[in-house]
């Protein structure tokens, strides 16, 4: 065979599958973006705010973590068959809420008027991660719309970034302004193909497990079909990169200008959900509540700040319904 005609072929072979990727990355990204269309938008005094109501009952305020929006209330949609209602907000610059620089304080006002204008008086309020702040300045702020605090690896004080995390490929793919997109796709595409390498490197990151601990965390969640399917779902609701980065940047600003967030006033019934081995939200941010919080109950458990996968999966998420179902809403 003639040398050129090989290097026609090869050359040949690279073009369709250039285009097939670009393909498959044009309609993953159409499909990552269906979110856009997910929820309501609602005008309120400082700004459109994003959410999404769903179920029938008491209502659940879900604050999501970083990055994240309206779609990561996927953490307790199981309370759903339990008869209570899910409500969701996206922060300032994540999915459809425009980007405004409001503070924790600001970010709850501007709840409390979404909950005026939906006819909701009074909720339990869950902070998961980066969410924890708004959970309890809500409940802090506004004691008489609160009938319960859950906190879940929720910040709660001063934070820090993992030492590890800004050289990590994981900082790289949510600071990369030109390629936030098309990282994440591969993301997704090496979830899939390559998924246990792709959870070790994520779980090492997140916790202070060993490395014996996070080999045996790494196969339970590479063997169990739940696990699996928990973790692809929630890697989607980080995705779209673009539509949440400004959300995530103003989230770390506001996260690394804590001290101690008050608490003084919360007085209802409050779980705490944290694990000593989490790399991300300290376990220091478990004791302030504890030490702070006038009537809560702490459940320790193992895992990093991906506990929710971990061995305590089950535990967590039958607390979790136990505590809710102790709270007197009346």
């Amino acid at each position: 065979m003639h040398p050129a005609f090989i290097v026609l072929i090869i050359v040949s072979v690279i073009l369709v599958l250039t285009i097939l990727l670009m393909i498959s990355y044009v309609r993953w990204k159409n499909l990552a973006n269906k979110v856009m269309n997910d929820g309501e938008v609602i005008e309120t005094a400082t700004g459109k705010i994003h959410y999404k109501l769903i179920g029938e009952g008491t209502v659940l305020f879900f604050m999501h973590g970083g990055p994240g929006g309206i779609d990561q209330a996927l953490f307790i949609e199981d309370t759903l068959e339990e008869g209570f209602s899910i409500l969701s907000v996206s922060r300032p610059g994540y999915l459809r809420t425009p980007f405004t620089p409001l503070s924790y304080e600001k970010q709850v006002d501007q709840y409390v008027e979404l909950l005026d204008k939906l006819a909701i008086d009074k909720v339990v309020v869950l902070g998961y991660s980066s969410g924890g702040p708004l959970a309890l300045h809500f409940a802090n702020k506004y004691p008489e719309r609160t009938h319960a605090l859950v906190m879940e690896a929720g910040v709660s004080t001063k934070y820090e970034i993992p030492g590890e995390a800004p050289d990590s490929f994981w900082m790289k793919l949510l600071t990369s302004e030109k390629m936030q997109d098309f990282l994440s796709w591969i993301t997704v595409i090496t979830m899939r193909v390559a998924f246990k390498i792709t959870v070790k490197s994520i779980i090492k990151l997140e916790t202070l497990l060993s490395k014996e601990e996070i080999k045996q965390f790494t196969n339970l969640v590479s063997k169990d079909n739940a696990r699996r399917k928990w973790l692809l779902d929630f890697m989607n609701t980080t995705v779209p990169m673009s539509k949440r980065v400004l959300g995530l940047n103003h989230d770390i600003e506001l996260l690394l200008s804590i001290e101690n967030i008050p608490v003084d006033k919360i007085d209802v019934k409050s779980l705490l959900i944290y694990s000593k081995e989490d790399n991300d939200v300290k376990w220091l941010n478990a004791e302030y509540l504890q030490a702070n919080l006038k009537n809560c109950e702490l459940l320790q458990v193992h895992g990093g700040h991906i506990m929710w996968i971990g061995e305590d999966m089950d535990k967590i998420k039958s607390k979790r319904i136990e505590f809710l179902k102790s709270i007197n809403f009346e």
